[in-house]
């Protein structure tokens, strides 16, 4: 645009288009940005044009000091959220407001379906709309009650924002009876049908117990448990027998101290590290991941499966494995005295502990020496004593301690949350909970996972095309209302300004405030709901909670299929620089 200030008719025209094209609402601020009028002499007319296309009822406040066009016919498409009551709130990224739908204005959507909403009231900070469509269908398969009577034989789901009652016709009942819990699958809610319409897949067991909830689990989101006969025959003709061809371009790191920590339960051991110490003085790690690229091509039939299901699941005393068992849990597995092929990040640390002083990304051939759980790791680490491997640990553990401590420096939340873990009976159901508390050995693993993680990340930098694991900033508005909330119940004793303060600093410094009288549990949930959600992405924007500018997962192939992909690439680019 020119220096001339634009004409009021010109620039209203101008401001309207922006919000136009805008996804969801806009501040006067960023509205002068995107017209390109960024000084403080346009701020004034920026602001007339706006309250006149207000007064002209062509766009809205939605919130303080931030427009929307109206759009009082317009249809958008998102998730809808039914509550207790029946009501719904579609989530749309068309507004930065969800959008209000009435029970009576529901059509014959469920909880989570993407539905097509027309907006019919368009004011301040509010927009209630009206599903004229459902674009796809959440779920298909539901668990709840049979219950029968004059009227028929109907369904009743044990989650309430289902928030309907599915009708089941007398020959889709498959054998249940009235007060029976079942998995019902969805077969049709047309316009001329006052409830969805349903068919018993099966009649559950009237005790509830773990097994059944997880076979229901598995059920009703369709989960692959079972591998195909050509999967398992493709599984049965890989062998574990390591040949000469095998081991070329392989690094030899058998010699070396080498062991695993897992949690007690553990059946797959995806990660070792291994420690050497060079006459040079400077202390090398080795962190060894299985190479399941070797064992498992592209567009093998184990490939697609693995795919398909993207990632292993874990449930209390049981496991929906990626990869066949005889992979995952043998052959691939970095089990103890067994030689074993990997893909290592290997690390060589000054004398200091601290100063990283060269990797290396490679094929290698490893022989774990032990197997630790984390509690057997953290006596030795604890007690700084104990045989062969307690001063491996101790050094470990020291290199890691100072990796954390410049990581939360850098940029890295200080996040320490416990789990709760199941105890479970001679019959796999659990009879206990536990809190489980970070222990020195979890956090010396997760350093060195994430170490590895973030140099492969940088390596793979130079591809056109690779796998990030990316984490967006926080909503500082949402961060400023916790901030706002912790300063009404602490009152002065905390201090700090949203606007002016870094992030990571900030939420760091909140974590690590010893005048919080919340519950520390509590506040971090809080917190942790400020947070964009981390993703995988092939733009790189950086990982936020971490502080690194470039973070990937590379040490999970095992289990997770995004793994698996990062290893091919990192494959692909060391052969291609050899």
């Amino acid at each position: 645009m020119s220096k001339k200030k634009p004409g009021l008719q010109f620039l209203k025209n101008a401001v309207l288009s922006v919000l136009k094209q805008s996804p969801g609402s806009l501040n006067n601020k960023q509205i002068s940005w995107a017209l390109n009028l960024k000084g403080s002499e346009y701020q004034k007319l920026i602001l007339r044009a706006i309250k006149e296309l207000k007064q002209d009822d062509l766009i809205i406040e939605l919130s303080k000091y931030r427009y929307s066009c109206r759009i009082s016919k317009q249809c958008v498409s998102g998730v809808i959220d039914i509550n207790s009551s029946g009501n719904g709130y579609v989530i749309t990224d068309s507004f930065d407001v969800d959008i209000f739908v009435s029970k009576s204005n529901l059509l014959n959507a469920l909880n989570g379906d993407i539905v097509s909403v027309k907006i019919t009231q368009n004011s301040r900070n509010k927009l209630i709309g009206k599903v004229v469509g459902i674009v796809k269908r959440n779920r298909s398969k539901f668990t709840g009650l049979i219950e029968q009577n004059n009227c028929g034989i109907f369904f009743v789901p044990d989650n309430i924002k289902t928030s309907a009652t599915f009708c089941i016709p007398p020959n889709n009942t498959n054998g249940a009876k009235h007060g029976n819990r079942v998995i019902v699958e969805f077969i049709r809610w047309g316009p001329s049908d006052k409830n969805p319409v349903g068919r018993v897949v099966s009649v559950l067991p009237k005790e509830h117990s773990l097994k059944s909830e997880i076979t229901s689990t598995l059920e009703i989101f369709n989960i692959r448990a079972a591998f195909s006969s050509k999967v398992m025959e493709e599984a049965k003709k890989i062998t574990s027998k390591i040949t000469t061809k095998d081991r070329v371009d392989r690094k030899d790191f058998r010699q070396y101290s080498t062991f695993t920590i897992d949690p007690d339960d553990a059946k797959d051991f995806d990660d070792a590290i291994s420690i050497r110490c060079l006459d040079s003085g400077i202390t090398e790690i080795g962190i060894h991941i299985a190479d399941v690229s070797h064992y498992v091509p592209v567009n093998s039939e184990i490939d697609k499966e693995a795919f398909l299901r993207a990632f292993s699941l874990y449930f209390p005393g049981r496991v929906i494995p990626m990869l066949p068992e005889t992979l995952s849990n043998k052959i691939c597995s970095l089990n103890p005295n067994e030689d074993k092929l990997c893909f290592s990040v290997v690390v060589g640390f000054d004398k200091d502990l601290k100063t990283v002083r060269s990797t290396w990304i490679g094929k290698t051939l490893i022989n774990s020496n032990k197997r630790f759980t984390y509690n057997d790791a953290n006596k030795l680490i604890s007690k700084k004593k104990g045989g062969l491997f307690a001063a491996p640990l101790i050094t470990l553990n020291a290199i890691a301690t100072n990796l954390r401590e410049a990581r939360i420096k850098s940029g890295s939340i200080d996040f320490e949350r416990s789990d709760i873990d199941f105890v479970l009976n001679n019959a796999k159901e659990p009879i206990k909970l536990i809190k489980k508390t970070p222990l020195a050995a979890h956090k010396l693993i997760e350093e060195f996972m994430l170490l590895a993680n973030k140099i492969v990340a940088n390596k793979l930098s130079g591809v056109k095309k690779s796998i990030y694991r990316v984490h967006d900033l926080p909503d500082k508005e949402k961060l400023k209302e916790v901030a706002n909330y912790l300063k009404y119940i602490c009152g002065d004793k905390i201090s700090f300004n949203v606007k002016k303060s870094k992030l990571h600093i900030l939420i760091n410094r909140l974590l690590n405030e010893d005048s919080l009288i919340v519950n520390k549990g509590v506040f971090v949930n809080l917190i942790l709901r400020t947070m964009a959600k981390a993703c995988y992405s092939t733009e790189n924007i950086g990982h936020f909670g971490l502080g690194f500018e470039k973070y990937t997962h590379f040490t999970s192939p095992i289990r997770r299929y995004a793994d698996l992909v990062v290893h091919r690439l990192l494959e692909n680019l060391i052969s291609q620089n050899d």
